[in-house]
């Protein structure tokens, strides 16, 4: 397996290969329906793309958008359970260089184990999905 690492450019030219690995599971009912919305990016965003083979297979996919204070991991998904661990790694490993206080993230209570265990904290119920937050201090655990 691959991780592959992009941010979004504010030229397209240069998202090419990015949103090329993702256009199948950005357009896909199925994956809307897993992450609970619509996958969505804008310039500066963080990507991380889990590929497989020859091919380069999306296995999985999440990506991080970094603020001044806090990051937020938004559209973790792999196509097999857990097969997103390292790319929460990656997202955490990303927040704590970019120096930033919190990382936040909004999944299903489902995940909440996984969230846990990563040091995030549930911090509220919002419908069926959860947020967590894992504070940095002084963009360290």
């Amino acid at each position: 397996m691959t991780l592959l690492e992009f941010k979004h450019d504010g030229d397209p030219v240069k998202n090419r290969e990015l949103f090329g690995l993702m256009g199948e599971y950005a357009s896909s009912t199925a994956v809307r329906e897993k992450l609970g919305g619509f996958i969505s990016s804008e310039p500066g965003r963080l990507w991380f793309i889990m590929t497989e083979g020859e091919r380069n297979g999306v296995m999985a996919f999440g990506s991080v958008r970094i603020r001044r204070a806090s990051a937020h991991i938004l559209h973790l998904y792999a196509l097999e359970e857990g097969g997103d661990i390292p790319l929460l790694e990656r997202c955490i490993e990303a927040a704590r260089e970019a120096g930033v206080e919190r990382l936040i993230t909004t999944d299903y209570w489902t995940r909440r184990d996984m969230y846990l265990q990563y040091g995030f904290r549930a911090v509220r119920k919002l419908g069926r999905f959860l947020r967590f937050e894992k504070e940095f201090e002084h963009g360290r655990e």
